[in-house]
């Protein structure tokens, strides 16, 4: 499903009709009946309107709910006079059923605030997509009304918060359910928008799919999206065909970080798994994972020097990926470290004449083409980044010669960019763009619906994943799983998607079986992904099938179960 700006929204709205000769009062009819049917069982209702087409879609469902024998009260924040257009018409036929009618100047609109509180459900339609700036007026004081609601519906967008940005500038509704109309909008995704949706759900009010699938530089990932990524075995499969991972990881103070990171990628299915750290970072996978062969690196004071680099490169040579960072430290011997392994990765590279080679864009699968390749050969030339690594990054020479993903935070890849972390929190669709362009890397950005891109892709946004990933170590757990999904041959693009979203979904399953979010652990998040690739393969089969019996194509997840997950 396409992800689209207001301007793009705005745009589809206007081709609809010009084109379609879909006019847009049905569309804004289309609105009306989402919003009306969200109210479900809810007797008394409550609609805040503001002058606009967002209030044209409040005022629908205040008529259609009135005409279902519901008790609809309307406030209006404009005079009716002042209405334009298909809200005027829409305010024409909601007085011809209504009484409850209230606009500024009349006494019962001082108060507001009483009417939202005894509603079951309030309506916000006061502010649309193409609004901008602080709530001001009558629209600011419905707005300040609307917080003793009990349960609050927005009308495709909380009032207050930008569309593209989800930044609010002033005071905004934090709604329980948003009502979006067409396409999902960037806010949901980011600043306060993220939190003031509530949970949300895709409505389809009218628009020719045509239009639908024509605009946005940014999708939700599905699963069948994901499919070609996630690990199948075949009957001939030995350990090294299934993927060979070296994970460099771990310090003095970090001891944690590489077992993590190996346990993520043996339970995402990889054949073999190389620790490599000092003495101090292999102590927790000696203890905890036995199945790991053992690479002790020189180090000083308990992080890895310059002259470790030597033992990497002999040893990534026999596997398929590196992961390098998790728990590495930030000390002048790291940095040198890397600078060191990624000169000496190139170089080799060069001397061997193993350099890739462009392929024609013509001979590439579909992942491939979106500008990042499969993995191939040896952990010399295919690189997961993250943590410590991502630290050093900036100040090193060069980046590892062939194909990387860097798995930052919002912190490192303020970092990264050279800029603060809350200018990536300002623009996250930009910002991981930016990242990957950059470094011509696939950027995978973490946090609340994580978003993924390649130098020339669209961003794809994950949709799982909730608050028990915001715990130390399911990071590096992600890194593991990236690498092993990597070294089985997928693209590095495919590989990022398909591990986000299966990551995210194993603490989903946590989350849904003991219905709490705290208290759970990476090393738990881990032990869940082969679970939930089995429930993900059920889920995919069930799609299949259906796809089989009614001829189209299903999202695993039906639009009504996307939600907030901050």
């Amino acid at each position: 499903m396409r992800i689209v700006t207001a301007k793009e929204m705005k745009e589809i709205d206007r081709r609809t009709a010009t084109e379609h000769g879909i006019p847009t009062i049905q569309l804004m009819e289309g609105a009306g009946h989402a919003l009306a049917e969200a109210v479900g069982n809810a007797e008394a209702i409550t609609v805040f309107a503001g002058p606009g087409n967002n209030g044209g879609d409040g005022m629908t469902a205040a008529r259609l709910l009135i005409e279902a024998g519901k008790e609809v009260h309307t406030f209006l924040a404009a005079e009716p006079e002042s209405l334009k257009g298909d809200a005027r018409e829409q305010y024409h036929l909601l007085s011809q059923k209504s009484d409850q009618i209230h606009h500024p100047d009349s006494p019962a609109f001082r108060h507001a605030d009483q009417a939202a509180s005894e509603a079951d459900v309030l309506i916000d339609a006061l502010l649309g997509t193409g609004a901008r700036g602080e709530p001001e007026g009558a629209i600011l004081h419905l707005v300040k009304s609307a917080e003793g609601a009990t349960h609050i519906i927005a009308a495709d967008i909380p009032t207050g918060v930008d569309c593209d940005t989800g930044i609010a500038a002033g005071a905004y509704v934090m709604a329980d359910e948003t009502i979006v109309f067409g396409l999902p909008k960037r806010f949901l995704f980011q600043n306060e928008g993220l939190e003031a949706s509530g949970a949300w759900q895709v409505a389809d009010i009218g628009h020719p799919d045509s239009l639908l699938n024509e605009y946005g530089d940014a999708s939700l990932t599905a699963l069948l999206d994901v499919l070609p990524g996630l690990p199948l075995r075949s009957k001939s499969d030995n350990k090294r065909r299934t993927g060979v991972v070296l994970v460099v990881a771990g310090s003095r103070n970090y001891p944690g970080a590489l077992a993590l990171t190996c346990r993520g990628a043996l339970r995402a299915g990889a054949g073999l798994v190389f620790a490599a750290s000092s003495s101090e970072g292999l102590a927790g996978v000696r203890a905890q994972i036995p199945e790991c062969p053992l690479l002790l690196l020189p180090d000083e004071d308990g992080m890895l020097t310059e002259e470790a680099a030597d033992f990497v490169l002999e040893r990534a040579a026999e596997a398929n990926v590196t992961v390098i960072g998790p728990g590495l430290g930030r000390g002048d011997g790291v940095r040198r470290f890397l600078g060191r392994l990624f000169e000496a990765a190139a170089y080799q590279l060069e001397q061997s004449g193993q350099s890739r080679k462009r392929t024609p864009r013509n001979s590439l699968s579909l992942w491939e083409r979106v500008g990042v390749r499969a993995a191939r050969t040896t952990g010399i030339e295919n690189w997961v980044l993250d943590a410590d690594a991502l630290f050093h990054l900036p100040e090193l020479k060069r980046m590892p010669p062939g194909v990387a993903i860097l798995t930052p935070h919002e912190g490192e890849a303020g970092r990264l960019l050279g800029v603060d972390s809350a200018d990536v929190s300002r623009d996250r669709f930009g910002a991981v763009k930016q990242l990957a362009s950059r470094y011509e890397a696939v950027c995978l950005l973490k946090g609340s619906y994580s978003l993924i891109a390649a130098p020339d892709s669209d961003v794809m946004v994950n949709p799982t994943g909730n608050p028990l990933l915001a715990s130390g170590g399911t990071g590096d757990v992600l890194a593991g799983v990236i690498g092993t999904l990597f070294a089985a041959r997928r693209s590095a693009f495919l590989a990022a998607v398909a591990g986000a979203l299966w990551h995210g979904q194993a603490a989903d399953d946590i989350y849904e079986e003991e219905n709490v979010g705290i208290g759970w652990t990476a090393s738990e998040v881990a032990d869940a992904l082969p679970s939930t690739l089995a429930r993900l393969r059920q889920n995919l089969f069930e799609v299949i099938m259906g796809s089989a019996d009614d001829g189209e194509d299903d999202d695993v997840w039906d639009e009504g179960d996307y939600q907030s997950l901050s």
